[in-house]
């Protein structure tokens, strides 16, 4: 599971870990502008570490890269007075906006970059103190990160810095500057370059190192790869670099990619398919209680017909149509997570555990009136709830999303006994009322969204038991 720097600025790293391994060399991959925004978007940089890898350490470094399509109000306010004179205006606007946020973030990478190396130190002290190197893999502004920190002269004081590679960096280095940074590695700076990569031409004011060679620097060159390419061909750059994480030889080692949509989504169809048949059967039980779903009860993957149905049910039927599927697991959490309100809170989760923990902690807060057990419990202590109690809890939690339920009071929840929870205790004071009078009102608003909305009301108690499943399966790769 993820775990955040001590730090609490808003140029703070989230350190989160591939799979847990007792290894003394780790791999730190760094993402660039508008990526890490979202789970979705975190699950894909996961993805794309080669698996060759898999027995290493590897972390991803998400930091506050910012997003091109995320205004703030004060930009949508900007725009929205532009494009009342002139659409062409609003247009012309929206381009310079945009083109400034860009330059806010190439500042803040410059920022992340001082604060890098003492950040990580920190998180590798605390969760790996084995470590003693790491390798450095940066991207576009990743990539500006990482150099700012060496061009400063940045050190561990507990580990020494292998490998650099920096891939379509967002940068200029000087042959002067590439001398500062070699100084502070004892392997190789390298620089994954493309002379079609039209993206940094934007990055204005500078020669990017992502579109040409560097002195001092080892310079691969790879023809024909975008700006977006890096990531999706993370081992192909990493083979043509020879980075020394990447394990040899490689041919055989690598599955061919599953094409079947729902397989694919393995934190969903794995998870079910190595999980007690009792768990899945109740996941199957919950979803059927939509009208969206129709399963096939002659498919001989049982795991598989759930896994797509849940996948089409939480989708748009009409969006289904065009695209041939439904919505990845992933992006199920977040469209929950956005209908409750809970998107800026989840923002640092990195893992679908994480995610998962959140939202069935939400739930069983929101949905039972003198609070719940489970809405307190940990993934730790949620893992050691006996199955038929959890089954029990989950069946409650689903009698009370229906329309009907919502008009009618809430009953207390049954007495669970789990470690170190207590139960939420009502105030006697008039504020006390008065903000529980406000609370009813919101959990009314929102039961009713929730009722009303196809679907949700059968994909809130299935994501429960999804989770539980997950914590018993227990295998780092589908967390």
């Amino acid at each position: 599971m993820g775990a955040k720097t001590s730090s609490t600025s808003a140029n703070s790293f989230q350190f989160t870990p591939l799979r847990k391994v007792d290894k003394t060399e780790a791999n730190i991959f760094l993402h660039g502008y508008s990526a890490g925004h979202d789970l979705t978007d975190r699950q894909a940089l996961l993805r794309s570490i080669p698996l060759e890898l898999n027995e290493e350490l590897n972390i991803l470094a998400f930091w506050p890269s910012g997003h091109y399509s995320r205004l703030d109000r004060r930009s949508k306010r900007y725009l929205a007075v532009a494009a009342r004179f002139d659409a062409r205006l609003g247009l012309a606007a929206l381009s310079v906006d945009r083109a400034a946020h860009f330059l806010r973030i190439r500042l803040r990478a410059e920022e992340m970059g001082r604060v890098f190396v003492e950040q990580l130190e920190s998180y590798l002290l605390k969760h790996h103190p084995q470590v003693e190197q790491v390798n450095l893999i940066g991207h576009s502004l990743g990539g500006r990160v990482l150099a700012t920190a060496l061009k400063e002269g940045a050190v561990g004081q507990y580990f020494k810095i292998g490998d650099v590679l920096l891939m379509a960096a967002a940068v200029e280095v000087s042959t002067s500057e590439a001398a500062a940074m070699l100084c502070c590695v004892s392997g190789r700076l390298i620089n994954a370059y493309s002379k079609s990569d039209r993206v940094l031409l934007m990055n204005v004011g500078e020669t990017c190192i992502g579109r040409n060679e560097v002195g001092l620097f080892e310079n691969v060159h790879m023809h024909g790869f975008g700006h977006s390419d890096y990531w999706p061909k993370l081992r192909e750059v990493m083979e043509a670099s020879k980075f020394s994480a990447l394990s040899w030889p490689a041919g055989g080692l690598v599955p061919p990619p599953e094409e079947d949509f729902s397989k694919s989504d393995c934190v969903l169809y794995q998870v079910l398919k190595k999980s007690e048949s009792r768990l899945l059967d109740a996941a199957v039980k919950y979803l059927k209680t939509s009208a969206w779903a129709s399963f096939n009860e002659c498919e001989p993957d049982k795991a598989l017909a759930f896994a797509r149905e849940f996948q089409l049910v939480a989708g748009n039927c009409l969006i289904n149509l065009v695209r041939g599927n439904g919505l990845r697991y992933s992006q199920v959490l977040e469209m929950l997570a956005d209908h409750f309100g809970m998107t800026s809170n989840l923002y640092g989760c990195a893992r679908v555990v994480e995610y998962e923990e959140r939202l069935v902690s939400y739930f069983f807060r929101n949905y039972f009136s003198n609070g719940h057990p489970l809405a307190s419990a940990t993934a730790s202590q949620m893992k050691r709830v006996s199955q038929i109690t959890y089954l029990e809890a989950v069946d409650d939690l689903s009698k009370r999303l229906t329309l009907t339920s919502s008009f009618q009071p809430r009953e207390p929840s049954s007495s669970l006994a789990l470690p170190g929870v207590r139960l939420l205790l009502a105030s006697n004071s008039k504020i006390g009322t008065l903000i529980e009078a406000h609370r009813k009102a919101s959990r009314l608003v929102i039961d009713l969204k929730t009722a009303i909305k196809p679907g949700y009301s059968a994909l809130i108690p299935a994501v429960a038991i999804i989770y539980y499943a997950r914590l018993q399966v227990n295998e780092e790769a589908w967390m």
